[in-house]
């Protein structure tokens, strides 16, 4: 579970930013909430909204580039004399200063803080601290790094020999992943299982198009799962039928499926139902198959799934229908997160969200984007009510976060 992200000097963020997923102490749509440890509430889901090139998309690549070098940091400190790295890039503060990431984070009953400072010669700094709960809010040390100097635990005082060894561009954190030591271990598989994808990446979403979703469809229960979601989203489709291929049964990207998928659409004229491949489905359709196994895997293990452009090609109500899958309790009992980007005003509403679900970003004037809540949003020194009209609002650019659309072009 993501409790909160920081970062700053990364793309068009200058500023340190946080996405805070902590709930509020406003009292609507609680079962919107899930309960941690110690009775402290977080948000299932966070919608993110803001005009074209203000930054939405930057706020998961900067995650997503929190991820990697946690992850490869040791693979790519070897092939490089410089770390991938791209700070603000419009005042000299931003070609300067170091770039920081930071998650608070949950993961299998262990609380972290985990982050670390950059350039793009090498890591300046790199800390984590696991929480204590018989205190209110006590972390104790894990690691700490400045430089290539290290404080570490007595659990990681193994490591010291390799250590010394290390390079200044590589994460400790991906160093230690290969030792069996719990709290590691324990960060380390959080980044590898917690997802990003982005439709607006057009490869991304022409690779999964062409590939079935990954079920095994030899087991009944998971066959018949996909068959009602496909029905679900898709009021045309009445059923599937499964067809095994042969050994020569290889996708367009090369890939082997052992199953066909034809779907079932009722004849209006004889009543009977007839078949269509299921890649000639519209591409809305398609792209929620895609983004069948991602949904239904963080929904299983309580997982958190960061999307940007959820709504490119969806209708509104599925990507309303997307939301109640984690909003829902008895479609989510494991406190699965969705985090997503979008333009759809359709999902902007005081009967799906709580004011700190909802965020906006903008650019200021010097380019540099900005991050806030609803929640902490004032119109003339007032919060906004829970009963206001949040997307009418929003359109009308009470909250700021819209396109400046010069009216007159063209006349």
């Amino acid at each position: 579970m993501l409790i909160q992200f920081n970062f700053e000097n990364y793309k068009s963020y200058l500023d340190e930013v946080s996405l805070d997923l902590t709930a509020t102490s406003y009292t609507e749509l609680k079962d919107n909430l899930i309960e941690g440890k110690k009775k402290e509430m977080y948000m299932k889901v966070v919608s993110i909204y803001g005009a074209n090139a203000s930054g939405k998309s930057n706020i998961l690549e900067a995650f997503e580039h929190m991820k990697r070098l946690v992850i490869k940091s040791l693979e790519e400190s070897n092939k490089s004399n410089k770390m991938y790295l791209k700070r603000f890039q419009f005042s000299e503060v931003g070609k300067k200063t170091p770039a920081l990431f930071e998650v608070f984070f949950m993961h299998k009953g262990k609380e972290y803080q985990y982050g670390f400072n950059l350039n793009e010669k090498k890591i300046l700094s790199e800390w984590l601290y696991k929480r204590n709960f018989r205190f209110k809010k006590k972390y104790e040390l894990v690691f700490e790094r400045e430089g290539q100097k290290y404080n570490l635990n007595k659990d990681l005082q193994k490591a010291n020999d390799i250590i010394e060894i290390m390079n200044e561009k590589t994460l400790l954190i991906t160093l230690l992943s290969s030792f069996e030591v719990e709290d590691i271990k324990n960060v380390f598989d959080w980044f590898v299982e917690t997802e990003v994808i982005n439709f607006g990446n057009v490869t991304f979403e022409y690779i999964i198009s062409k590939s079935l979703p990954k079920v095994d469809f030899d087991n009944e229960k998971e066959s018949n799962r996909f068959t009602e979601f496909l029905e679900n989203i898709d009021i045309g489709i009445k059923g599937i039928r499964k067809e095994k291929t042969s050994l020569n049964g290889h996708t367009d990207n090369g890939a082997f499926e052992k199953y066909r998928i034809y779907t079932k659409h009722l004849n209006m004229d004889t009543g009977k139902l007839e078949e269509i491949p299921l890649s000639e489905e519209s591409s809305g359709t398609i792209k929620m198959i895609g983004l069948y196994r991602f949904i239904l895997d963080a929904l299983q293990k309580g997982k958190t799934l960061l999307v940007d452009e959820m709504d490119a090609k969806l209708h509104p109500l599925l990507t309303r229908y997307i939301i109640n899958l984690f909003q829902n309790s008895d479609s989510n009992p494991k406190g699965a997160q969705l985090i997503f980007t979008t333009h759809d005003t359709n999902t902007l509403s005081n009967e799906l969200f709580r004011r700190d679900q909802i965020w906006f970003v903008e650019k200021d004037k010097r380019g540099v984007s900005e991050l806030f809540s609803l929640a902490e949003y004032k119109i003339d020194d007032k919060k906004v009510r829970k009963d206001a009209s949040y997307n009418k609002d929003y359109l009308g650019g009470r909250y700021g976060a819209i396109p400046n659309i010069d009216m007159k072009v063209g006349e």
